[in-house]
């Protein structure tokens, strides 16, 4: 395990410095491993240096004197290493305990049979608190770090998640789920007046626990095109513009081509998904938009506008056969692409999973079409899951690597842990494979400690 050395120059603070292999994206094309790095952590959870010119987190703390006298000390393992904090960008907290239920139909067989029922059940407020407590805890443990959460019609429930996740120490956005119209299983709310009124109800609750915005944002959240008639869309959209000051907003788009149908049917002034969600001011710089999979000319050219976010959540549109989103296509506009789990139609909520469905879908694409572009990295997935994540979540100032002034959103990594230790073998010395064998055969075993803000969330400190 981690070595702990004695506080240098004074009384132990809540300054922290760790000495070890680090690894973060720079760019798409640049994945940074540094052999030996300091780093060094304020009592508030930013990132004061990460450097490599020193030999020891002890020469760290005497390089940085006086701001780092009496700092913890943490010296990683040979097999050890820094990682930052994963995003997921799109995540229903309802649908957790569906996992791995109900994929034998298409999307919309999936959402009337299983995913109405169960959301329909959180007007049982006990329910939300038992269900959202262990799937946070969970989801922090895979090393989730920051979650883009779709909740419930419930504003209670709603309101429930966002204390849990402050409590626990993730971080996230949320909002209420609004559904008038399309809905079965009684999971639809009785006007677009109370809609929004309850929407509301969540935006200034999160608001009062979170004045600052620090952990825990809100956002608007239409289901889609197809559930919210556009007297809702055109109050939501409101709400989202927040005379100037915009919320989050998180929405599905393009998921599927009968999703579109009915979108485009239930909003018939729009000819593209994009252009309607931007008619009604929901398209821009905060908005993450799920899937994204049949997108046409228009709505890239919207998206990349607008300065949206696409949430790509390759095991759920494999496991509904939704359809192949065309990343690179994205990418190369310039569109801002993060990774999503999308439990329940997705069975995993470990971002490494969607790391490798992103580069399985990538490799289908090349088998269907020849094109060898549509080939995502390895540099691009861990990308997608970190810094691709954080820009969707209009966070990238704040997290998704180990810049100087971001917040120290880590995972401790172990790859020398038994259940790994035959797949490391000789190459205990190569840099590149150990983070190669982490991102596709490491599970939450090799996540040692995580931290949100500097503050351990996560795994034991010892």
């Amino acid at each position: 395990m981690t070595r702990r050395e004695p506080a240098p120059m004074g009384h132990k603070s809540g300054k922290q410095v760790f000495y070890g292999r680090v690894v973060h994206s720079k760019s798409l094309t640049e994945l940074e491993i540094l052999p030996r790095a300091a780093l060094g952590v304020t009592e508030t959870g930013t990132i004061a240096f990460l450097d490599s010119s020193v030999a020891s987190a002890t020469d760290a703390c005497k390089k940085y004197h006086p701001d780092f006298d009496g700092a913890t000390c943490t010296t990683l393992e040979p097999l050890q290493f820094l990682f930052p904090g994963l995003v997921d960008t799109h995540l229903h907290a309802p649908q957790w305990p569906n996992l791995a239920l109900g994929m034998e139909g298409d999307l919309k067989e999936w959402l009337h049979n299983y995913t109405d029922p169960i959301e329909a059940s959180y007007k049982n407020n006990e329910k939300a608190e038992r269900v959202y407590s262990a799937m946070v805890r969970r989801e922090l443990e895979l090393g989730t770090t920051t979650c883009a959460y779709n909740s419930t019609i419930h504003y209670q429930a709603t309101n429930t998640l966002a204390d849990i996740c402050r409590k626990q120490g993730q971080r996230a956005i949320i909002g209420k789920l609004c559904i008038l119209i399309n809905s079965t299983h009684g999971n639809w709310e009785d006007s677009v007046e109370k809609s929004l009124e309850d929407e509301m109800k969540s935006v200034d609750y999160i608001r009062s626990i979170d004045p600052k915005g620090e952990m825990i944002l809100p956002c608007i959240q239409p289901r889609g095109g197809a559930y919210c008639p556009p007297d809702l869309m055109a109050g939501l959209g409101k709400q989202a513009q927040n005379g100037g000051e915009l919320i989050h907003v998180q929405a599905h788009m393009c998921e599927t081509t009968t999703d579109i149908k009915e979108a485009l049917k239930t909003h018939p002034k729009y000819s593209s998904y994009a252009e309607m969600y931007k008619a009604y001011g929901m398209l821009h710089e905060k908005s993450i938009m799920a899937h994204c999979i049949h997108l046409t000319e228009t709505d890239m050219d919207l998206l990349k506008e607008q300065k949206a976010g696409v949430a790509h959540n390759p095991n759920s549109n494999t496991c509904l056969r939704d359809g192949e989103c065309r990343v690179r296509e994205l990418l190369d506009r310039g569109i801002k692409v993060g990774l999503g789990t999308d439990c329940s139609a997705g069975y995993s909520t470990f971002i490494l999973d969607a790391m490798r469905q992103a580069s399985n879908v990538s490799r289908h694409l090349v088998i269907h079409t020849g094109e060898e572009r549509l080939k995502l990295s390895f540099e691009e997935i861990v990308y997608l899951g970190t810094m691709g994540g954080a820009q969707v979540v209009a966070l990238d100032d704040k997290i998704g690597n180990f810049e100087v002034g971001k917040q120290f959103d880590a995972l401790l990594v172990d790859v020398g842990i038994e259940s790994m230790s035959a797949y490391v073998g000789e190459h205990k010395d190569d840099d590149s494979a150990l983070v190669k064998k982490w991102v596709f055969l490491g599970d939450d075993r090799s996540i040692r400690k995580v931290y949100v803000g500097g503050k351990l969330v996560a795994g034991k400190d010892t």
